[in-house]
């Protein structure tokens, strides 16, 4: 069963990317800051304030647009940290 995570580093006057994909939840999609958060806009939220109907409906809707269940399933695969090693795919300049 295939999974994967691609960040797209954000550039000047650019925001990155960030595509997740997990068997059971399909593929997610963000915008990320130039600190690697995740950019949840006002419309997004002004939606979910709409169509959420309690405290409990609006969390369980932040925690879509952040993706959390991606994270949750794509976690036990992830190796990065201080000094571990990275791989280069493919690297444009």
């Amino acid at each position: 069963m295939l999974r994967f995570e691609v960040t797209e580093e954000p550039s000047p006057g650019q925001d990155g990317e960030r595509f997740c994909f997990a068997p059971v939840l399909g593929l997610w999609h963000a915008r990320t800051s130039a600190n690697g958060d995740i950019v949840v806009n006002e419309d997004q939220l002004r939606a979910l304030a709409v169509r959420a109907r309690g405290g409990e409906a609006f969390a369980h809707g932040v925690d879509e647009l952040l993706g959390a269940a991606w994270d949750d399933a794509l976690e036990p695969f992830r190796r990065a940290g201080d000094g571990a090693p990275v791989t280069w795919l493919h690297r444009v300049g």
